[in-house]
């Protein structure tokens, strides 16, 4: 039987609408689109979507899913999310053999232990891969504290990494700082096999208007400072929440807090607790509803915790870059983030813990509206030039055909 060409394989997929669903989907079709015959084989869906009795296989947009059952605990705890992982990767070893119709597979860091499948598949079957890296393990781990480095976990972790990072026919870095710090950091990696491919994202771009200021129940032309994504292990809340806090008093800064994760809880307890009633905490919003909440947004804040350089990049980037508002980092000094703010002059950078810095940066950009406009313009041409969905895609293009011909 002739091979066909890629295989996707990852947790998240087509219907889920989380960015780690999206953004596979995203380039299977696009492969898809430029000839290759391409099907995936991905976790079941069950938190990110609206949908039901979704069927275990189907082919949508030239794509052929193949959808697998595996035990799916609350994500909220360590415990449950590694039950998760390990019992996603069981059920996928069991359909080992599948991986031996493909010439190539595209398999992603989440989660981490996944990849131990097309390793597998590669030594038994000669299968080549592709390991898209979104977050680099063990070490996002130690920096969130979710494991320590003397763990049996970690263990296995690094012996997979060892494998994996020898093995891959390709890796992807979102940002030229991961690049360098797989390359400091994995010896068994060589430059000419990592390739910096940035995420990108894929809403429409909308006008605000009465109605969506009115959704989120805002007065037209509020000043609104937004957070959207993931609040977890990797993500600072604190300094934003204490900006909050400072500026609880002026009527002219709200603050709108959309997604979830293991730190969703005590955002919401520290609101409550603090009276914090210019903060609105909203639950993961998808389509036409995150896009009107991006078009309120007078600017919109990515965070990371301490230790995190290198190892992750926050997806919800290019979702403000796109919308073509300022940004506002709450990040280590060196990071990239920083760098491009300053260097594109599309918003400000604070350090981890400054929430009156941050609080400065707000006021700054919420007294000058004619500054606020131009970083936004500025921000929405990075987006059209460096990041945008044809820039990625033309990328994965090249890295598919140049692994094919092999």
């Amino acid at each position: 039987m002739e091979k066909r060409d890629i295989l996707f394989l990852c947790q998240f997929f087509y219907p889920d609408q989380n960015s780690s669903a999206t953004l596979p989907f995203d380039t299977a079709c696009s492969l898809a689109s430029h000839g290759f015959t391409v099907d995936a084989l991905v976790g079941y869906p069950k938190e990110y979507t609206e949908g039901s009795d979704i069927p275990l296989r189907e082919t949508v947009r030239g794509v052929g899913i193949r959808r697998v059952r595996y035990l799916q605990l609350g994500r909220s705890g360590t415990l449950g999310r590694l039950i998760n992982y390990f019992s996603l990767t069981f059920h996928m070893l069991l359909r080992l053999r599948v991986l031996k119709r493909y010439r190539c597979v595209f398999v992603y860091s989440n989660p981490p232990v996944l990849p131990l499948v097309p390793i597998l598949a590669k030594r038994r079957f000669g299968t080549d891969f592709v390991f898209v890296a979104y977050d680099v393990y063990p070490e996002v781990a130690y920096a969130s504290g979710t494991l320590s480095a003397d763990s049996s976990i970690t263990r296995v972790m690094v012996r997979l990494n060892h494998a994996l990072y020898r093995n891959a026919g390709a890796v992807v870095a979102l940002t030229d700082e991961m690049r360098a710090f797989l390359l400091a950091h994995r010896p068994e990696l060589d430059a000419e096999r990592i390739v910096t491919i940035a995420n990108w994202a894929h809403e429409r771009r909308r006008i605000p208007d009465t109605d969506a200021y009115a959704r989120f129940g805002y007065p037209d032309g509020q000043f609104v400072v937004s957070y959207f994504g993931n609040m977890g292990t990797c993500q600072d809340m604190e300094t934003l929440l204490g900006a909050a806090a400072m500026l609880r008093e002026d009527k002219r800064v709200r603050f709108l807090i959309v997604g979830h994760g293991n730190k969703k809880q005590a955002v919401a307890e520290r609101i409550a607790a603090e009276g914090l009633d210019n903060v609105q905490l909203l639950d993961f919003l998808t389509g036409k509803d995150f896009e009107q909440a991006v078009a309120v947004s007078s600017c919109a804040v990515v965070s990371l915790e301490k230790g995190l350089m290198g190892t992750c990049a926050p997806s919800k980037y290019y979702s403000y870059l796109q919308g073509g508002m300022p940004v506002l980092a709450v990040v280590e000094k060196e990071s990239y983030l920083a760098a491009e703010l300053a260097r594109e002059r599309i918003g400000y950078a604070v350090e981890i813990g400054d929430a009156a810095g941050l609080r400065d940066a707000i006021l700054a950009l919420a007294e000058h509206p004619e500054r606020r406009r131009q970083m936004g313009e500025r921000a929405g041409a990075l987006y059209e030039t460096r990041y945008a969905y044809e820039v990625a895609m033309e990328k994965y293009r090249e890295l598919a055909e140049r692994l094919l011909r092999r």
